[in-house]
């Protein structure tokens, strides 16, 4: 099945050298592949601290992903 990932800001850097300068970038993945399959495919540090969105929805690693789901990868951010 394929998904849209679309990964913001600083995470970019922890790509490979060839998807370094993607935004967006379909991907194909296994039907049962889950939000924490993306995140282990994208190899990003366990201390770096991200929020996901599909479909423009807050999510967790375990949520299952469908045909066409759009996913966003930001770091999280803080303030006061």
């Amino acid at each position: 099945m394929q998904v849209t990932v679309n990964i913001y800001s600083f995470l970019r850097y922890y790509l490979p050298a060839s998807e370094k300068l993607f935004q967006e970038k379909t991907w194909e993945v296994p039907a049962q592949a889950t939000v924490g399959d993306i995140l282990e495919r994208l190899r990003l540090p366990g201390a770096v601290r991200v929020t996901v969105l599909v479909n423009n929805n807050s999510v967790d690693q375990k949520t299952a992903l469908k045909e066409g789901d759009i996913i966003h990868i930001l770091p999280q951010m803080a303030g006061g």
